[in-house]
């Protein structure tokens, strides 16, 4: 069958083209006028045609501004007439992934570094404590309840960088305006001035997702500086289960601060937001089929950009939703193999050896509600873990899934499982790389929540029985 290249860059020479190429999906405003960005995809080629491509490009004139190499995959962006070209070379699949990205900012001009000797010397990783009703009972019928994430990460110049949000149920009148007060206090910003936000990172396009930072900016936009968006939210056409209020949320953001840089990210990008690097380690765009460009997933969680950053030696693993399973579902199953496969396949060097995922601190993925996350935690094997869900001994949580995502933590090596239902909880890193831990009472809680978190013993790691010193 004879194929078409249908991008405007140069023809990729070599490999099999796929049979389409693909809407990658939404710019910052979440619009369907924002799906100009197209990827065709190359299966069964190699690093020599990969390397003799990008020769193409610049002889065509096409300016390199990124290249990286991680774990035996490549990576390049080049400016390109219309914003930028993305090539990236999976090597264990002998892929080829070719991105005109015409909603980004180019790479080399999205982040920014700190002068050496300028700043704290720390920076901050806070799981944002949250109401999580973990039975769903009344007096508390809350959708989702045992969902919502929120974490803020304090740079050494005092800049935040926001991720995600809570539910509906947890973004209250009463908790919002308390989580803005936290952002003052964290951040050390004088009263009548704006917090200065590096960024707002939305891992994947779910209402817990995204709540705290929509009604901090829909109601108190004017006390926040954002200065970049970072998300890459697949097309609506080719999944389901997303939040319908995300294009409003998108279109809000743009209103309210069209100067902000805005990143889609692509596996393999790096840059540095302070003192901080962050690496692209997973996007949708990695699980679209190579020789028909179709994306086979229905479920939307498992379209969660998975980050890792790094800050004075010490790693955190971003997660967000990724490799949701908790139903005895053919298709679900399926489909969370698949993904495991295929991101634990990219950064494995040896059987069982996964240097790039190794962390230090990880979030847990899916707020613990997942059946198949072992191999992740092996392979990241993080001696810190958050997990931002109910806080609640062992015996007394509801789901046997909860119990054996925190042995497959323990296994792998945490020595600490941090909960979000009844605590903020903070990760300092110092200069000299140490890691001090501490917390604070949740923020905004409604009384009778408080009440009921009081028919519960909080959880503790050495309480349970495979406890392993």
């Amino acid at each position: 069958m004879e194929r078409t290249w249908l991008l405007k860059a140069p023809a990729y020479d070599g490999g099999v083209w796929s049979e389409q190429d693909f809407n990658i999906g939404y710019g910052k405003s979440i619009q369907e006028d924002t799906q100009t960005s197209r990827m065709q995809l190359v299966a069964s080629t190699n690093a020599e045609e990969y390397f003799a491509y990008l020769k193409k490009l610049e002889k065509a004139g096409y300016t390199k501004i990124f290249e990286n190499e991680i774990n035996g995959n490549l990576h390049a962006e080049f400016l390109a007439p219309e914003g930028t070209l993305y090539v990236y070379f999976i090597r264990k699949f002998k892929e080829v992934r070719v991105i005109e990205d015409r909603v980004s900012t180019p790479i080399d001009r999205f982040g920014y570094e700190l002068p050496a000797g300028e700043g704290k010397d720390s920076t901050v990783i806070y799981q944002y404590g949250m109401m999580y009703v973990p039975k769903m009972e009344t007096p508390f019928l809350r959708e989702h309840q045992c969902g919502g994430m929120f974490y803020v990460i304090r740079l050494a110049d005092s800049r935040l960088i926001l991720i995600d949000g809570g539910w509906r149920s947890q973004a209250t009148e009463k908790s919002v305006p308390e989580a803005l007060k936290f952002l003052y206090e964290v951040s050390g910003t004088p009263e009548g001035e704006k917090i200065k936000v590096a960024a707002v990172i939305i891992t994947h396009p779910h209402g817990d997702h995204k709540q705290f930072v929509d009604d901090l900016i829909r109601d108190f936009g004017d006390h926040l500086d954002v200065e970049r968006f970072c998300y890459n939210i697949a097309s609506f056409q080719n999944i389901g289960g997303h939040n319908p209020t995300y294009p409003a949320f998108g279109a809000m953001l743009s209103e309210k601060y069209p100067n902000a840089l805005f990143l889609k990210p692509h596996t393999g990008q790096s840059f540095t937001l302070g003192d901080m690097k962050i690496d692209v380690l997973f996007t949708h765009e990695d699980m679209v089929l190579a020789d028909q460009a179709i994306l086979p997933l229905k479920e939307c969680n498992n379209t969660t950009v998975v980050m890792k950053f790094t800050i004075h030696g010490k790693t955190f693993m971003l997660l967000g939703d990724i490799c949701t399973e908790t139903e005895n579902r053919d298709w679900k199953i399926k489909e969370a193999m698949r993904v495991e496969a295929r991101f634990l396949g990219m950064y494995q060097d040896a059987p069982g050896s996964y240097p790039t995922l190794k962390s230090d601190m990880v979030q847990v993925s899916h707020h613990a509600v997942n059946d198949r996350m072992g191999d992740y935690y092996y392979a990241i094997r993080a001696r810190y873990a958050m997990l931002p869900g109910p806080d609640m001994a062992c015996e007394d949580y509801p789901w046997s899934f909860w119990n054996r995502v925190v042995y497959q933590l323990i296994t792998s090596g945490a020595v600490e499982v941090l909960m979000g239902g009844r605590r903020t909880y903070w990760f300092e890193i110092h200069k000299d790389g140490e890691i001090t831990i501490d917390s604070e009472p949740i923020r905004g809680a409604d009384d009778d929540y408080l009440e009921y978190l009081e028919t519960f013993r909080p959880f503790n790691i050495k309480d349970i029985p495979f406890w392993m010193e």
